[in-house]
């Protein structure tokens, strides 16, 4: 009876092994079917029937089914689920359609003004109004007066900055050692081609140039102003030796979106900066919007977001000139995603029109002796590529620029928000739509 009992328990351990066994095998099985992936032309030819877009073709799909492993299984799945739009190609490859075309064609091989960034998600952009960095103007004698960047910026300032995926300013000097001022213009800003680099302590990763002293020592000066960013490396928009280079957009790839940026202005009352022509060198001007609205409608079809920075406005008034209404909306008529503008020297009012943000004046942003309002624009593009924005109040003052806080802060929204169309800032200086 023993040996039959003996015989039994064997029996049954023996059958719980096998039994652990066989679970262990399907569940790592199951596990493991989780990273298997069919990446074959069977995949592909299911997943081109299902799209049915005139724009795509089975080599294009092939392209993505060979760089990046897995997505036309996730992209199947979707369109089992979903009719298809192209803004699922950035939900499976990080890389939205016209990201995904142009490295299929290879079109960024051949370009000299477009940048991929590396990014977070979500991803940050900002914007800041006037800054000069003239040796015979206010802030580069205090830069080496106090020893640096952080003698003229604030560390909280700078933070964000530096934080961003994209720092644009308005450069708002010539830069060279040549040249001499032009007569009857009451102020004139040049810097020597080595201040430069400090707009990479900024963090700064594009300039806009299309503005009213970028022409303030002459034509020479005008010329080494162009080399000398080109030379440092610092992308730029809005000036150049033709129409062609003064009018082209400079291209960014954050977080797998394409965005178009475009710099032009209409800041003169007596012209005395020369507009870019077929053949001749100077600024993008937009005094007829025209040019500028032909320029957006062209990289619009190329561009996931279209940013237009606009010098314009009436100086040193909170007041918003007619044209400057009606050219900024045009802008967004023709496929801007936004307008932001300076050359005021003061803050002006945002306004949200066709759900779209313009901003029209950042006022100085680090430019002079004067105690004045100030703000970064910053926008916040998420991974779904929606965007909203904020005004981050700040102050110069005693050539230092700094973000404030308190009431001082809610001084500042409160001011915006009475110059203001069709939006507010709530007290975190989120623009809202009214």
């Amino acid at each position: 009876m023993k040996k039959k009992k003996l015989k039994r328990k064997y029996k049954i351990i023996i059958i719980i092994i096998i039994l652990v066994i066989l679970c262990l095998v399907i569940f790592n099985r199951k596990d493991n079917s989780k990273d298997i992936v069919i990446d074959n032309t069977d995949i592909e030819e299911e997943v081109y029937k299902k799209i049915n877009d005139k724009d795509i073709d089975e080599s294009f799909i092939s392209w993505v089914n060979e760089n990046y492993k897995g997505s036309l299984n996730k992209l199947d799945k979707l369109l089992n689920k979903n009719n298809y739009n192209k803004t699922m190609w950035h939900d499976i490859t990080g890389n939205s359609y016209l990201v995904l075309r142009d490295l299929y064609d290879k079109k960024y091989n051949n370009m000299d003004n477009v940048k991929i960034m590396k990014s977070n998600s979500p991803s940050t952009l900002s914007f800041v109004g006037d800054v000069s960095l003239a040796d015979n103007w206010f802030i580069a004698p205090k830069y080496d007066e106090r020893g640096g960047i952080d003698g003229i910026l604030s560390k909280d300032m700078l933070k964000i900055m530096r934080d961003s995926d994209l720092m644009v300013v308005n450069s708002e000097f010539t830069v060279s050692n040549r040249g001499t001022p032009l007569k009857n213009k009451q102020y004139t800003f040049r810097a020597k081609p080595e201040r430069l680099p400090i707009y990479n302590e900024m963090g700064v990763d594009l300039v806009a140039l299309a503005n009213n002293h970028v022409y303030d020592y002459g034509r020479d000066a005008f010329l080494d102003m162009l080399d000398a960013f080109d030379k440092y490396k610092i992308p730029r928009v809005g000036a150049g030796r033709n129409l062609e280079e003064a009018s082209k957009p400079y291209y960014f790839i954050i977080n797998g979106y394409k965005i178009g940026i475009l710099n032009a202005t209409r800041a003169e009352k007596y012209i005395m900066t020369p507009g870019a022509t077929k053949d001749d060198l100077g600024v993008f001007r937009c005094y007829d919007p025209t040019n500028m609205i032909n320029q957006i409608k062209k990289i619009r079809n190329e561009s996931d977001y279209v940013i237009s920075i606009i010098h314009f406005g009436r100086e040193n008034s909170h007041e918003l000139e007619k044209e400057q209404v009606s050219s900024a909306r045009k802008y967004i008529d023709a496929g801007s995603d936004m307008v932001v503008g300076h050359h005021a020297h003061t803050l002006q009012g945002v306004e949200i029109y066709k759900d779209k943000p313009i901003i029209y004046n950042l006022g100085n942003f680090l430019f002079n002796d004067l105690v004045v309002d100030t703000a970064l624009f910053k926008v916040i593009l998420d991974n779904s590529g929606t965007m909203e924005y904020y005004i981050v109040p700040a102050l110069q003052k005693n050539e230092y620029t700094d973000i404030v806080t308190g009431k001082k802060k809610k001084q500042i929204i409160k001011d915006i928000n009475s110059w203001s169309i069709n939006a507010y800032l709530d007290e975190n200086g989120k623009i809202i739509k009214k």
